[in-house]
Order: C-alpha cells, then sequence, then structure tokens
C-alpha cells in the first residue's frame, strides 16, 4: 500500500465540494459524500493501478470515478498524490491553463 496526499488545489476542490454539497444536500450528505471520497482515495493507495491512465491530461496522470466527480493523482516517491477532485463535467485540460500549470 502507497500513502496519499493532497495538493493545496485538490484541497481546494474539497472545500468547494464541501462548501456546495451543505448548500445543496445538508450537512449530513455532506460528510457522508466527502467521506466517500476520501475512502477512494484510501483504495486507490491500495490499488493505484485501478484508475485509467490520461495522458491527455499529463504524463503519468490516472484518474478514477467516484459519484459525480473524478480524482486525478499521479503515483510520486511512493505516494498517490491527487491533485484534483473535478465534477465530472467539467473538461480537465482546461484546468491546467485555468491553475496556471502549462
Amino acid at each position: 500500500m502507497l500513502g496519499f496526499r493532497l495538493t493545496p488545489d485538490a484541497q481546494a476542490d474539497l472545500i468547494e465540494i464541501r462548501r456546495h454539497s451543505i448548500q445543496q444536500w445538508g450537512a449530513e450528505q455532506s460528510q457522508k459524500y466527502l467521506c466517500e471520497i476520501q475512502n477512494t482515495i484510501g483504495l486507490l493507495a491500495e490499488t493505484p493501478a485501478l484508475g485509467k491512465s490520461r495522458p491527455d491530461v499529463g504524463a503519468d496522470v490516472h484518474s478514477f470515478p467516484q459519484g459525480s466527480h473524478i480524482i486525478y493523482y499521479v503515483i510520486h516517491k511512493q505516494q498517490v498524490v491527487v491533485f484534483w477532485v473535478l465534477h465530472k463535467r467539467m473538461v480537465p485540460v482546461a484546468h491546467l491553463t485555468e491553475r496556471g500549470l502549462t
């Protein structure tokens, strides 16, 4: 099993997911959904090959769906590094420019 960490962008994504889900569905449902995302990240740390290779986003990038979101990550120094948690309707390549990654 690998460890995992969240980048500041991924942390900001989770904060926004929490804010939006509390507003739309309430605190209890928000907490449940965030726990599901956390459990999925733990699963990816156990089995990083579960994710889909995403060369369209970047070298060595993988993604894995969780509910209405997609978790984007790389494997670096024995860690699953989650760098985005985006809604499935979002275009990941657009976030490269938006977040200054190109």
